[in-house]
């Protein structure tokens, strides 16, 4: 069987506190990167929470730098901050908000989607 790169969306559903599940999913996009894939993080529901500029990051902060180092596309839901009032001036700069069309494009475009 023939190893090839493939694009995959890691689904970041899971809120940035309280469980270690947020921050798996910034180590699995880091290690996709080492298995020459080509990751896209799109937050989701609580998992918006974790792009907040002013979040305490530093159990991520290596895997945060890592991803951007690469160059990891790093996608937000506009729906879901939204719903949880969060003004898109709150969030990373390097964060692209999309809406409902562009994240079912999301789905469609990627071959393989992890959900944490």
């Amino acid at each position: 069987m023939e190893f090839e790169e493939r694009p995959v969306l890691l689904l970041i559903k899971s809120r940035p506190f309280g469980t270690i599940i947020n921050f798996e999913g910034w180590r699995a996009s880091v290690g996709m990167f080492g298995m020459d894939h080509e990751p896209t993080m799109l937050f989701m529901g609580d998992g918006v929470y974790a792009v907040l500029k002013n979040i305490d990051d530093m159990p991520i902060r290596m895997f945060k730098a890592t991803f951007k180092s690469f160059e990891g596309k790093i996608c937000v839901s506009k729906k879901s901050l939204e719903e949880r009032n969060i003004s898109p001036d709150e969030i990373v700069g390097d964060a692209e908000i999309i809406d409902e069309d562009a994240i079912a494009e999301a789905f469609i475009e990627n071959d393989i989607i992890v959900t944490f």
